[in-house]
């Protein structure tokens, strides 16, 4: 009779760094707001939250992950833990990022290159439609 034997698992730290851009990761933006939290029900909380410095990146947090020797021993649990991120910055379209891996003992690189909101809030950067007004032309209702 096979029986399944529940190890506990030993924890491990991951590191991540967020790097906060525009203009396809040519200027780095100062000040975005950056959300680290769970992915699972339970551990879904808000971890860090943390601003990016003038080169555009968050410090480095630490995060638990399990341990390098769990990924030597087969199963079905995956040798990383995974986070949710959320980017906002003033004037920017706001950026997530679900499940990154954390790898115990690697620095993860999380690149987040923000797109600008026009001036009038619109995505699109068009806003309330007018309709074309021709001098002569009677109202139309």
């Amino acid at each position: 009779m096979n029986r399944e034997i529940n190890i506990p698992r030993d924890t491990g730290t991951g590191f991540l760094v967020v790097q906060v851009t525009t203009a396809s990761t040519a200027i780095p933006l100062e000040g975005a707001e950056v959300t680290v939290s769970g992915t699972k029900n339970a551990q879904s909380d808000v971890i860090y939250e943390l601003k990016t410095g003038k080169d555009g990146k968050t410090p480095r947090v630490s995060l638990p992950a399990p341990s390098r020797a769990d990924s030597q021993r087969p199963g079905t649990v995956p040798p990383f833990s995974t986070y949710n991120i959320s980017v906002v910055l003033k004037g920017y379209e706001q950026a997530i990022y679900n499940e990154v891996p954390i790898f115990d003992g690697v620095v993860a690189m999380q690149q987040a290159d923000l797109i600008p909101v026009p001036e009038n809030q619109y995505p699109d950067g068009f806003g309330v439609k007018r309709p074309n007004l021709f001098e002569n032309t009677p109202p139309t209702l």
